[in-house]
C-alpha cells in the first residue's frame, strides 16, 4: 500500500495524484512510500512544557499557608491535574485524545490576568478537564495547542470531515 506524503491518505499503486489532496505521487517509485510517511517528528522522551497552579485571590491566600495543592502540568505527551493535601488525586489525558479547548474569562478575571482553560477530549473518565484560574491563560492555550498538533503529527493522526 502507498500513502500520500502530504496528507497521509492511502492511494492506489500507480496513481499519479492523491485522491484526497491532489498532491503529486511521482516519487512513489521508491520503497519508502510503501509505508506511512514519517513526519520528521518523534514522540521521544516526555518533556514538561508548562506547569502552574490556580492563581485566583483565594488561591494566592491558600498558597501563603501551603494549602494550594492543585498543580496543572502540560507535557509533550499528556496533560495532568494533581490535587489533594493528604490524599492525591491525579487526572491525566493523553494529548492524542484532545479534541478541542476553550478559554473563559470574567471581567474580574481579566483584571487579575487569569482565566479558565477547558480541555475537551475523548477520555472516558474526564471528557472535560478544566484548568481553573490560571495566569496568562491565552499563552497556556497556545502551548497546549502546539503540543497537541505536534503529538498528532508525530503519530500520523489527522481528522477530516467528509460531507
Amino acid at each position: 500500500m502507498a500513502y500520500c506524503t502530504t496528507c497521509g491518505a492511502e492511494y492506489k499503486q500507480g496513481a499519479k495524484f492523491c485522491g484526497e489532496c491532489g498532491a503529486s505521487t511521482e516519487e512513489a517509485g521508491s520503497p519508502a512510500t510503501a509505508r506511512r510517511p514519517a513526519s520528521g517528528h518523534s514522540s521521544g522522551p516526555e518533556q514538561e512544557l508548562w506547569q502552574g497552579k490556580p492563581a485566583g485571590i483565594s488561591d494566592r491566600l491558600k498558597g501563603l499557608i501551603g494549602l494550594n495543592t492543585t498543580k496543572y502540568t502540560i507535557t509533550s505527551q499528556r496533560i495532568m491535574v494533581k490535587s489533594g493535601l493528604i490524599g492525591k488525586d491525579v487526572e491525566e489525558i493523553e494529548l492524542l485524545r484532545v479534541n478541542d479547548f476553550s478559554v473563559t474569562q470574567s471581567v474580574m478575571q481579566r483584571m487579575l490576568g487569569i482565566g479558565t482553560l477547558i480541555i475537551l477530549s475523548d477520555d472516558a473518565s474526564s471528557p472535560q478537564l478544566p484548568f481553573y484560574r490560571i495566569r496568562k491563560v491565552q499563552s497556556v492555550k497556545d502551548i497546549l495547542r502546539q503540543a497537541v498538533r505536534d503529538e498528532k503529527i508525530a503519530n500520523n493522526i489527522s481528522y477530516r470531515e467528509h460531507i
